[in-house]
């Protein structure tokens, strides 16, 4: 049996609100740092044989909080970047969007899975996702972490289980969130467990750090 853990990194210092799509140079944000922090210590009792990380900063610093205490250096997998469903947001302000490009912003949060004025579709997000799950397995991997973003994690996870991706925006990961899949030897993957950093510790965390981000 193969087991998944999908990862959406720890929340990102964006002060300004940006777009920031599959920009690098994006870190995590105090608050962020905690939270990849949690998740690693969520999964410290699991036997990781692999962790799979977005090239992106936000992925790679959370990955490597979760790899370290398996002695582990993160596997950096283009396949795993962000979404490029609208690269003209890429670098805007969230205030703007609606502006620049009337009624994207609109479709992409009714259903994004119709969309066809994008530069890359949600089933082709799903392709590359699972296909770095695929070959991670291939290679004899029981146990993998996968860290990516918001829309690549939650599409991978409702493609996997049997869901619709017009369910995209129900229910998204939030930073770093572990979902847990579970594949059985007739091939089909079950969510065993979905676990995203507690409330209460997030709310004593802000109290220090005012938040600092938007966007997956």
């Amino acid at each position: 049996m193969t087991t998944v853990h999908l990862v959406r990194h720890g929340e990102v210092s964006n002060p300004n609100h940006v777009v920031y799509a599959d920009l690098d140079g994006f870190n995590l944000s105090p608050l962020g740092v905690l939270q990849a922090q949690q998740a690693a210590a969520t999964l410290a009792h699991r036997r990781i044989d692999a962790v799979f990380t977005s090239p992106l900063a936000r992925a790679r610093q959370t990955a490597t909080a979760i790899a370290r205490p398996h002695e582990l250096a993160p596997t950096v997998q283009d396949d795993l970047t962000e979404t490029r469903q609208y690269p003209g947001w890429t670098g805007r302000r969230w205030d703007e969007l609606d502006v620049l490009f009337p009624g994207q912003v609109e479709r992409y949060l009714d259903d994004a899975s119709t969309l066809t004025d994008v530069e890359e579709s949600l089933a082709g997000v799903v392709a590359r996702v699972v296909g770095v799950i695929e070959a991670g397995r291939a290679a004899g991997f029981g146990e993998i972490v996968v860290v990516s973003h918001q829309d690549p994690t939650q599409a991978a996870r409702l493609a996997m289980t049997g869901g619709s991706l017009s369910d995209l925006r129900t229910d998204p990961p939030p930073h770093c969130a572990v979902i847990t899949l579970s594949r059985s030897q007739s091939g089909d993957w079950t969510e065993s467990s979905m676990w995203a950093p507690g409330p209460d510790d997030v709310a004593t965390h802000r109290r220090r750090w005012p938040p600092r981000s938007s966007g997956g």
